[in-house]
């Protein structure tokens, strides 16, 4: 099976955007984060250091032991969220750490899989990532959302969007962002979104 991702970012109106979002190739891992912050956020921190495990410890990353690594590394600073999604052969591994969102798209249908993850932030310094791995099907869709866009949207709603724009999935996310604000920009909204191919 192959990843291919793509992702969007948009700020409130007037604020930094303290989201971001991390595609990388190399490990076959996307990575988005919701930050706490100043100027210098702690979701771009989290993802320069993702970016630095995922090159140190070569493929594919133990999401385990990266978000506790995350969340000492963030310790004493601003806090993240994190969810995170990595492809080894046939199966994805999700993480989630604190309320931004996984889901998945299959066969029509939009589910939930991140709930039950832990309200606790990276820089908390006790993390307990939610990490799941799922056995993939050709044609699977992966969405990774911050609060600021999965809010307004329903798995239901999810997959109309989905669905509308399977032809064309690097647009996706950001239709995703203009469906989800379209009551307004409250928040820093991101998508990612990730497409398993055979």
């Amino acid at each position: 099976m192959n990843l291919t991702a793509y992702a969007a970012s948009i700020p409130q109106p007037g604020h930094q955007n303290e989201d971001a979002f991390l595609i990388d190739r190399l490990s076959s891992s996307v990575a988005v984060f919701d930050g706490q912050g100043n100027a210098e956020s702690a979701a771009k921190k989290a993802v320069r250091q993702l970016e630095r495990l995922c090159r140190e410890n070569g493929i594919k990353p133990d999401w385990i032991k990266t978000a506790k690594l995350l969340d000492s590394f963030l310790l004493g600073v601003n806090k993240s969220t994190m969810v995170a999604a990595s492809l080894a052969e046939d199966v994805v591994s999700i993480c989630a750490v604190g309320d931004s969102r996984a889901y998945l798209f299959r066969d029509g249908q939009t589910s939930i899989l991140t709930e039950g993850a832990s309200k606790q932030k990276l820089g908390s310094g006790a993390v307990e990532p939610l990490v799941k791995q799922i056995a993939v099907k050709d044609r699977d869709l992966f969405l990774l959302m911050t609060d600021g866009a999965f809010t307004p949207l329903s798995p239901y709603l999810l997959s109309k969007i989905v669905l509308k724009n399977l032809l064309n999935l690097s647009e996706l996310p950001h239709a995703i962002l203009k469906e989800s604000t379209k009551a307004g920009v409250w928040d820093d909204s991101t998508v990612a979104c990730i497409s398993i191919r055979r």
